[in-house]
């Protein structure tokens, strides 16, 4: 069973130091408190993702049955290193700390900056970084299993809410729980609401927290979806240069999309005080990757422009 980050601390033997990183990574977001996260034990996990379902037929007595088995594809989700070092000055850390915790800060700031590049390749994956894991963008290319092109070539096109119900209708043998857009993205579907004089739906989501809504799904907006992704031949291709975005809508489930990590999880190591310096330096390491083994189990809308006028 895969825990989130935060519930799978109370079944671990992490240090303090560990849990107090972990509690500045995920508080506060929309993806991290939810995606759950499995452990591997060695650096990959290669699994199989039904494409297409096998028949079946109706026979009468005396026929001659026909075999069908489904189409498979493989997948392998590889682990990644994020991470970075922080050094904190040993007089400071000394002779400060009653007014400021030094190390704190400078840990949360680099908690920080592992959290931006995990959601930025959560989202554009191999777009955003080539040496980063596979994000969403990859994993979401089927017109035929979890993609609605909105765009056409290379111009984007306003959001259709039709359009949007089909992304929704995409998601087979799941509940769909989570849609996530950039801020102007809902802006402008909030707009959509008021023209047609019905203020936005909301609904209370797992957390205890009322939060906007499309068709009872809980919408959270993301800083880490941009507004100027490109698409080419109707689709996304580049995270950067154009003038479109992309909706989500996500499903967090083992059999949907989750995060893997290996068996350290997120760690905070001291190295020590420096040769070179008065100063201690202590990294933040994460071996990570995410995952999607259903195909049908999340949808995305691209090709969306997002401050157009949102059309019924």
């Amino acid at each position: 069973m895969a825990y989130t980050l935060t519930e799978g601390e109370l079944y671990s033997t992490t240090d303090i130091l560990s849990k107090t990183v972990i509690d500045r990574l995920v508080k506060d977001d929309p993806i991290l408190m939810r995606l759950g996260f499995e452990t591997l034990l060695g650096n990959s996990d290669t699994f199989v993702t039904v494409t297409t379902r096998s028949g079946a037929g109706v026979y009468e007595v005396g026929d001659t049955w026909t075999e069908s088995t489904p189409s498979v594809s493989q997948d392998t989700v590889t682990l990644k290193i994020l991470g970075g070092d922080a050094d904190v000055d040993n007089f400071l850390m000394e002779t400060r700390s009653n007014k400021l915790d030094i190390k704190g800060t400078a840990l949360a700031d680099k908690t920080l900056a592992v959290k931006e590049l995990f959601l930025d390749l959560f989202y554009y994956g191999t777009a955003f970084d080539a040496t980063g894991f596979a994000g969403l963008h990859q994993k979401m290319t089927s017109t035929t299993y979890n993609t609605v092109h909105e765009g056409s070539t290379a111009t984007e096109s306003v959001l259709n809410i039709s359009n949007l119900r089909t992304g929704i209708d995409l998601i087979r043998g799941f509940k769909p729980e989570l849609m996530v857009m950039s801020r102007l993205m809902r802006r402008s579907l909030a707009t959509y609401f008021d023209s047609v004089g019905s203020a936005m739906p909301g609904v209370i989501d797992k957390f205890g927290k009322m939060v906007p809504s499309f068709d009872g799904i809980a919408i959270e907006p993301s800083d880490h979806i941009s507004d100027a992704e490109t698409i080419s031949g109707s689709a996304f291709s580049a995270r950067t240069g154009g003038s479109s975005t992309s909706i989500f809508i996500l499903t967090f489930d083992p059999m949907a999309i989750g995060g893997v990590q290996g068996v350290s999880g997120l760690k905070v190591v001291p190295l020590g005080e420096l040769e070179t310096k008065d100063a201690t330096r202590f990294r933040i390491k994460w071996y990570c990757a995410m995952k999607m083994k259903n195909l049908r189990s999340c949808a995305k809308l691209d090709g969306v422009d997002p401050d157009g006028t949102v059309a019924a």
